[in-house]
């Protein structure tokens, strides 16, 4: 894996297109209360950068966090630590990890318990074999013959005893599968499940993408299913900016009231949408950006936050930030080539955040905002 210096700066350039400039000031508001969103001056530190790779970073206590890097030119996966100062390998990696070109990687909030699911590609079929990293040891799960045959389009880990996947068949039907520590739990939901977000054992949500967008909410006793905005099919106003169609990229939950969902995360011409579940409705936060602009993740922690993170067409990418009522922006440094955020990360607990972004054709970087 080859690795090249990029330009590290400091001092952001509060260079937006016009009309980037208000939103809602409470998460309960409603659609038509505006606020301006400042830009103050952050910090970016730009930690590692490399050509030709795929990156997934899961922030830990500490200040500091795991790299997972797959370089698919050299079908090569590698685990680096950093230990807030520098980068160290980390040499206990399965083998079967090591030889993976893909992996989807996710970890719960406090980043001591990671789950990877590596795809398997053989001259038949694609499967899927699920790994646990935790107090510095892998555990593989044996899946269940149905986990063998579905694929995983989300997943969410919460602690060492719920992990939760939102899987299909590939043709229409749905599968809500459940970790509990060793046991597998599985329950068929007719539609075509993408987006997954959990806040707790008992609180799951699942996006159902088959038809007109629909939430499913998981109690801890049975799944309901809420109307959302935006849709043909809903009983509740028209969003802002789209005349119809919605395709939510992420979702996050902090608690049974506090529920975010952002889409679509490429620019398709229309205003992106920016959704909140207050406990009782999903209503539509109003943000002023630009029309052509992708909202490709969204992420929350109890310090940190609401994290969104958008690529507009003809600007920079940008991070905007909820907290204490007040939203901020702020940009990413200026690049010779065209970049775009791929993911976010809160380093949880703090005011912190990872961000993922690709430059040009091949290198990508992984930046902290302090």
């Amino acid at each position: 894996m080859s690795k090249k210096p990029l330009a590290l700066l400091s001092l952001l350039i509060p260079s937006l297109l016009g009309g980037d400039a208000a939103a809602l000031t409470s998460r309960h508001a409603g659609p038509t209360d505006v606020q301006q969103i400042s830009e103050p001056a952050s910090r970016w530190h730009l930690r590692y950068a490399a050509d030709d790779i795929s990156q997934q970073i899961i922030p830990t206590t500490g200040n500091q966090a795991w790299l997972f890097v797959t370089d698919k030119r050299r079908r090569t996966t590698s685990l680096l630590h950093w230990n807030a100062t520098s980068w160290q390998p980390v040499g206990n990696l399965p083998k079967q990890l090591r030889k993976a070109t893909y992996i989807d990687v996710r970890a719960s909030a406090p980043g001591d318990m990671v789950m990877v699911i590596n795809h398997v590609q053989t001259e038949e079929d694609l499967t899927e074999h699920l790994w646990q990293f935790s107090g510095g040891r892998w555990t593989y799960h044996r899946p269940r013959r149905l986990l063998e045959t579905q694929r995983t389009s989300d997943f969410a880990v919460l602690d060492q005893n719920h992990t939760w996947f939102a899987q299909g068949d590939g043709d229409g039907g749905g599968w809500m599968v459940h970790l509990n520590g060793t046991a597998w739990r599985q329950e068929r939901l007719l539609g075509t499940l993408t987006t997954l977000a959990a806040a707790g054992p008992e609180d799951v949500w699942v996006v159902d993408q088959s038809g007109p967008p629909r939430t499913l909410h998981w109690d801890g006793k049975q799944w309901k299913d809420f109307t959302l905005p935006c849709v043909s099919s809903s009983s509740q106003h028209a969003c802002y900016g789209r005349a119809g169609g919605l395709l939510l990229s992420s979702m996050t939950a902090r608690s049974n009231n506090d529920v975010w969902a952002v889409g679509p995360n490429w620019a398709d011409g229309a205003l992106p949408v920016v959704l909140h579940w207050n406990g009782t409705a999903w209503n539509q936060v109003k943000l002023t950006v630009n029309d052509h602009t992708a909202l490709v993740a969204v992420r929350t922690d109890p310090v940190g936050g609401v994290w969104i993170a958008a690529n507009p067409a003809q600007a920079a990418p940008y991070v905007l930030n909820l907290r204490d009522g007040k939203w901020t922006r702020s940009t990413l440094p200026p690049s010779k080539q065209p970049v775009s955020i791929v993911d976010i990360a809160p380093a949880t607990g703090t005011t912190r955040l990872w961000v993922h972004a690709k430059q040009g054709k091949g290198t990508s970087a992984i930046y902290e905002l302090q």
